[in-house]
Order: structure tokens, then sequence, then C-alpha cells
């Protein structure tokens, strides 16, 4: 039972963290940390188990995160595309789809290292490439996964402001599709609390103004907001204004 000890200690911590705040990325590595000493902790009690259950724990501690890593690279192109269709060709979408090939990349060359080469210096060159890719790649699986949890964790109660965070515009001045959506699940929220007789939630759309960009991102994303939904239909019927989004500009976008 000892092997199980680092897992209950990272698993605490873990629930200490979320209850502190649970909006710290620590959270999600102490998520992931958690998950994997109990891997090598079901590791260690492999020789106790029955046959199904040892293949079992084989196949989760190993077959499992290497599936997840193949479909971590996927969605990574996946969500690459995504941004090129719907955002623009500009450098900072297409981060994501190259961080995608670079896995795939990664992968190819550890599958093909008996046929490229065995000397020292190169084994040396894989494995510090694996290493960083591997910590990489665990660490955005951790904010994949808590990010998961964390979406359905439920407020409790009334909210008075909805924070919008900005992107880029299009052309310097139109907001792109994945922002809208943004800005329509904030619209979501205001609109369910208002409907169920609270008072409706603030929205504060924040967003600085980059040097290709002909006004603030905060600027654009109100515009768009009135121009959205300029009137909202109460619970009892009557038609009453939105309350006007308030602009919150920031030092980046």
């Amino acid at each position: 039972m000892i092997a199980f000890v680092p897992t209950a200690v990272f698993f605490l911590w873990f629930c200490w963290g979320v209850r502190q705040d649970r909006r710290q990325f620590r959270n999600a590595v102490l998520l992931g940390l958690t998950v994997l000493c109990l891997s090598f902790a079901l590791l260690t009690q492999v020789d106790r188990l029955p046959g199904n259950l040892a293949v079992l724990v084989y196949s989760l501690v190993f077959f499992v995160p290497a599936l997840a890593v193949v479909l971590l690279g996927g969605f990574l192109i996946g969500n690459g595309l995504t941004m090129v269709r719907k955002e623009g060709r500009r450098p900072a979408n297409l981060l994501s789809g190259l961080a995608g090939v670079g896995i795939f990349a990664v992968l190819a060359l550890v599958l093909s290292a008996d046929y490229l080469g065995g000397s020292r210096a190169y084994q040396s060159f894989l494995l510090a490439v694996v290493l960083v890719t591997g910590y990489v790649a665990f660490l955005f699986l951790c904010f994949l996964a808590y990010a998961f949890l964390y979406g359905r964790i439920r407020v409790r109660g009334d909210v008075d402001f909805v924070v919008v965070l900005g992107s880029g515009l299009i052309g310097g001045e139109r907001v792109p599709p994945l922002l809208a959506s943004r800005l329509r699940s904030g619209l979501a929220v205001q609109r369910k609390q208002a409907d169920r007789g609270a008072e409706p939630p603030v929205l504060l759309v924040s967003g600085g103004q980059g040097p290709d960009e002909k006004l603030p991102e905060a600027e654009a994303m109100g515009r768009w907001l009135v121009a959205e939904e300029p009137t909202r239909r109460s619970s009892g019927g009557s038609r009453a204004p939105v309350r006007p989004p308030r602009t919150c500009a920031s030092a980046a976008g």
C-alpha cells in the first residue's frame, strides 16, 4: 500500500488547490501527477492481480497514454485547420497545427530510429527530443483533462459579471467567428440568469489594440454585442434593453 501514498498526497493536494482557487494551472498539473503516480502504483501490484486485471492495468498504463499522444496530435492538427479556416492564416493561428505535425514527426523519428542510425550522438539527440516533447505533451494533456472537468463545475448562485476575453480582429476591425461564439456564450449566461428573474450580469469585454488593428478589440466586441442583441425578452414576455457591455482594455489581445 505504500506505493499508493504519493497518489494520495497528490490527490489531496489537488483537492486543496481546487478548493483554494480552481482557476490555477497547478491544479491541472497536480491532477496529471495523481494519474501518473496511480499508474506506477498499479504496476507495482500487477503480480498480485488475476490475469484479466493485469492485462487491463497494462493497457491503462501503456496503451491509453500512447493513444492519448496520437489523439493529441490529431486534435492539434484539427484545431489548427479550424483556426486557419475561421481566423485566417496568421502565424499565431498556425501554431497548434504545427505542434500536431511536430508530435507525429517525433513519433516517426522514434519508430524509424533503428533505420536512421544507432550512433550515441543520434540516440542522445533523440532522447532529448522525446523528453522535451513528452514534457510538453504531458502538460497539454493535463490542461485538456482539467479543462474538461473545469467546464463541468457549476457556478452556485447568480453572478454579477461575465468577462469575455478578446482575440485578434479580421481586417483590424471585424469580430472573427471564434470570438463571436465566445460572445454568444456570454450572452447566453446573461440571458439565462435574466430569464429566471434575477438581475442580469454585466458583460465585461476585454481586449487591447494591436499594431495591425484599427480599433481596440474590446470596442469591436462591444459593437458586436449591441448589434447582435440590442433588446432581450424577459421571462415575463416584455422587452427590455440589454445592459450595455463595459469595455476593459488590456495590454495584450
